[in-house]
């Protein structure tokens, strides 16, 4: 299966966690966003081109998958957020049946509880539940 795996910036070393439990389970991941440009890009304002290119990558990587995994954030996010929404709209039109959230809530979002949205503990837990 084909992941995205979402995550604040701040969290990134928990998303690369979860990121090679997926590839360990024998799932390829659609982007993995913590060992590119969005890693060492802060800037966006000043730096537009390249700020635009993430953002572009970032979304078709979400598009592309066939399941999107979010790390609660631990540290406030903000493109968690989009890639979640995403996934859920695509989820609500019938094109993801996918969407995970993994951890504990620290920061709240009514997204969170949205009905196509499972929430598990571990990723491995979510894993096993595939089958």
């Amino acid at each position: 299966m084909l992941i995205y795996v979402a995550g604040a910036l701040a969290d990134a070393e928990r998303v690369r966690a979860v990121q090679a439990a997926v590839v360990a389970g024998g799932h390829e991941l659609s982007l993995d966003w913590t060992r590119g440009a969005d890693a060492t890009l802060t800037d966006y304002e000043s730096q537009p081109a390249a700020s635009a290119a993430v953002a572009s990558a970032d979304l078709a990587a979400v598009l592309a998958a066939e399941a999107v995994l979010v790390v609660a954030p631990e540290h406030e996010g903000r493109g968690v957020y989009v890639e979640l929404g995403a996934a859920l709209a695509r989820a609500s039109a019938g094109a993801l049946q996918h969407v995970a959230v993994l951890g504990p809530i620290q920061h709240q979002s009514v997204f969170f509880h949205h009905p196509a949205v499972t929430r598990w503990v571990t990723v491995e837990a979510w894993l096993d539940s595939l089958g």
